[in-house]
């Protein structure tokens, strides 16, 4: 469970690097596997960025990350082995129509006394927060049978609802297989959540990328060379249109040079 967990964490968390790229550098190909300086400049220029808006809305950002690491299991503390629910654990919302998720997190209140847990239910883009009397377990997920293996966890069946959505099977016969599998998962993920299923397929259906802005660089390295800002102090917000440009002055044309 614990890789489940992880490889869910590490993919939300590349989405987030792959999109904050390509609105540092739209239209470039992604140095982020390439080049670990360059990785380390764009995730610096993203924590700077969110740091930049936990102060605009009153957070404290030095808490949000310790309670970041925290939450991590790679860090484990006493308070940890204390605590109702872990990182990971899958429970029943009692507020939320006794829906179904994982916990991905907590947050401690500002006096300490109430732990508050944070919850991803599949189909429902939006996190829900519930403290542990509000949470009870929840079933066991429906075991699926799929191409990739045996689906046993609810965050698991995402992951494999969209790795087989994205595949291009060769034949007519793969590509059923493929459809029937995401059916079945779908099944499986709206029984046990609580979440209708037509609202869960545009929720975990494959997004295309994002259409390259025509008149940018196609290559990264060429787009970083123009790009008139350090990465390290964040991505400033749009300019405003010049409500005045300069007139471009055109060139007389000249004819070709006779051979003498």
């Amino acid at each position: 469970m614990a890789d489940d967990l992880n490889a869910t964490q590490l993919a939300r968390a590349t989405r987030i690097m792959q999109t904050y790229e390509q609105r540092a550098f739209p239209g470039g190909s992604s140095l982020l596997n390439r080049d670990p300086l360059y990785a380390q400049a764009l995730l610096s220029a993203l924590i700077n960025d969110l740091e930049h808006y936990a102060t605009q809305h009153n957070l404290n950002f030095t808490e949000i990350i310790i309670s970041g690491r925290t939450i991590n299991p790679q860090n484990p503390t006493e308070t940890d082995a204390a605590a109702p629910h872990k990182v990971g654990d899958e429970v029943r919302l009692l507020r939320h129509g006794d829906r179904c998720g994982t916990i991905v997190g907590w947050t401690n209140s500002r006096s300490e006394t109430e732990t508050t847990f944070l919850v991803e239910v599949p189909g429902i883009p939006a996190i829900l927060a519930a403290p542990a009397a509000h949470l009870a377990p929840a079933p066991p997920f429906p075991r699926t049978a799929t191409a990739l293996g045996m689906i046993t966890h609810a965050d698991e069946a995402e992951r494999a609802y969209t790795t087989l959505a994205s595949r291009h099977a060769a034949t007519a016969s793969d590509r059923a297989a493929a459809r029937r599998d995401c059916d079945n998962l779908i099944e499986a993920l709206s029984s046990w959540s609580g979440v209708p299923a037509h609202q869960l397929r545009p929720e975990l259906d494959p997004k295309p990328p994002p259409p390259a802005p025509s008149g940018h660089p196609r290559d990264t390295a060429a787009a970083a060379r123009d790009f008139p800002y350090d990465l390290t102090q964040g991505i400033p917000p749009a300019s405003e249109p010049n409500p005045n440009p300069p007139t471009k002055q055109t060139k007389p044309r000249q004819g070709p040079n006779r051979a003498s």
